[in-house]
């Protein structure tokens, strides 16, 4: 095992007495333009494009996706390992906000780009293609932004704040990604996939620029971009699950966006063959995002007095009833009404939104108790990963298999029987999910107060404090929150020095 030096396992310390101002809230925020921005454009619109603009079938649009998170499943959790390991004189993160400038411009673009082919073969190899490069960018970009949080600060409440400023500005993104769109590619009538060109490289811009800030306006603490991790790759990425913390939380992240995902992506077809008025697209969505966004802030509140458990329970509670709103929505319905239950469904999803980032710093620390290192680039792969994982390769490919099977025709009036097996699937999938995240929810202990205690044990630890001098209570959390025995924590930073030693005799 390698050796790792008594600075370099001074993981939070030294960054959490760095000012987190709010310029470098500012700056980390920024880098979420584009991870919430091109996810929800990609969301909302690529299947539909696929399917309505282009012309693949449903099952091969879903495929798409699909064939897109089989590579994540290796290069997600493979990035995570790369940015720990990487050594830079930009450090191990911020060198690669520099490198994705360009190549995310132009990966988003090749998704709507227009193929002149005849054959459905053609269409889906393009397409499946430019959705792996896209994947890819995304990946080797958004890890290391996502592990970045942690090592800014170890703050319980300033973690929170962080995790605020970059869902305001994935919020912020998401809104625009939810309206702007549609405009740009309408305005170009009687040519959709003009317009969808127009808006890829709007966009492509719009997601790229920013990274410029993100790189500048913040920093890494070089006593943690000195530290070694193990050689072994999936060693080390699946010895993370071992983590009970993480177990939890990887659940309630994966089933609050995976009931997103399958929202964001039927809600175009609502619109359009449910309730037949596309044209309102940009003001139900609209409302959606706007309170999406302004909710983060409450939330975030919510977080730091009553706990990450109960601002997520609360919200997917809020999301199910709006959800079931729209079961009495029809073609008359005023758009006043409309747009207030889309609101409803927005004050829900923010939590969703906004708690499982929140969580992963504090699912960090518990690691870092176990095993005495600071692996944040692994969590935030195999945090992505799942994510996408569970889109590509089960939610956007069941959306697919279930529109072909119910008899679903692009571009023509629905029968009454599709659009009432459509509504079934349109409610009954998300409620599913969020009722499994709800249930993982009251599962997880890392209550603020737990974060404090755990947070403090590994200022102890870190300092060389004794594991036999712990406190009866300190170790009853440690435990609790780790899912392990607090005799087996430690033990990367215990067999280092150990190694020391007997390198010295």
């Amino acid at each position: 095992m390698p050796e790792i030096s008594d600075d370099a396992q001074s993981v939070s310390t030294a960054a959490s007495q760095r000012n987190v101002s709010f310029g470098t809230l500012v700056s980390y925020g920024l880098g979420d333009i584009y991870g919430g921005g091109s996810f929800m454009i990609v969301g909302l619109l690529f299947m539909f494009y696929l399917t309505e603009v282009v012309g693949l079938s449903p099952a091969l649009a879903g495929l798409v996706f699909g064939i897109g998170k089989v590579w994540d499943a290796v290069t997600d959790p493979l990035m995570g390992y790369i940015s720990d390991n990487t050594r830079s004189r930009f450090g191990r993160r911020r060198m690669y906000f520099l490198a994705g400038i360009v190549p995310i411009a132009i990966s988003f673009i090749l998704l709507w780009i227009p193929v002149r082919t005849h054959t459905q073969a053609g269409l889906f190899l393009y397409y499946s293609f430019a959705y792996v490069i896209f994947a890819t960018v995304f990946t080797m970009v958004m890890i290391p932004y996502s592990a970045l949080a942690a090592e800014l600060s170890g703050d319980y409440k300033v973690r929170n704040r962080l995790s605020g400023a970059r869902l305001f500005f994935s919020g912020f993104s998401s809104l625009l990604a939810a309206t702007v769109p549609k405009i740009i590619i309408d305005s170009t009538k009687g040519s959709p996939t003009a317009g969808y060109l127009a808006m890829s490289i709007v966009f492509g811009l719009f997601f790229a620029l920013p990274w410029i800030f993100v790189f500048f306006g913040t920093w890494e603490n070089p006593r943690i971009a000195g530290a070694s991790i193990s050689r072994n790759f999936m060693k080390e990425f699946l010895s993370i699950f071992s983590n009970r913390s993480f177990r939890i939380h990887i659940l309630m992240y994966v089933f609050a966006y995976s009931a997103m995902d399958l929202l964001m992506a039927l809600f175009t077809y609502y619109l359009t063959y449910y309730l037949r008025r596309p044209g309102i697209y940009s003001v139900a969505m609209g409302s959606l995002m706007v309170v999406q966004l302004a909710m983060i802030f409450v939330y975030v509140k919510v977080a730091n007095s009553k706990g990450k458990r109960f601002a997520y329970i609360l919200g997917l509670s809020i999301w199910l009833v709006g959800l079931y709103a729209t079961a009495f929505l029809a073609p008359t319905t005023p758009l006043l009404l409309i747009a207030l239950i889309c609101a409803m469904i927005g004050l829900g999803t923010s939590a969703a939104v906004y708690i499982p980032y929140a969580i992963l710093p504090n699912v960090i620390d518990v690691d870092e108790l176990m095993t005495g290192t600071q692996r944040s680039g692994v969590y935030s792969g195999a945090m992505t990963l799942t994510r996408k994982l569970v889109q590509g390769a089960i939610v956007m490919p069941l959306i697919g298999l279930f529109l072909q099977l119910v008899g679903f025709q692009s571009n023509q009036v629905q029968t009454q029987e599709v659009l009432n097996k459509f509504l079934v699937f349109f409610l009954g999938g998300p409620t599913i999910l969020i009722a499994v995240g709800i249930l993982a929810a009251t599962r997880f202990e890392l209550s603020p107060k737990h974060s404090e205690v755990l947070a403090q044990e590994l200022v102890r630890l870190r300092a060389g404090g004794s594991m036999e001098e712990v406190d009866p209570s300190v170790k009853s959390v440690c435990e609790t929150v780790s899912g392990r025995r607090y005799d087996e924590c430690w033990k990367f930073r215990e067999v280092s020095r150990d190694n020391k030693g007997g390198a010295a005799d």
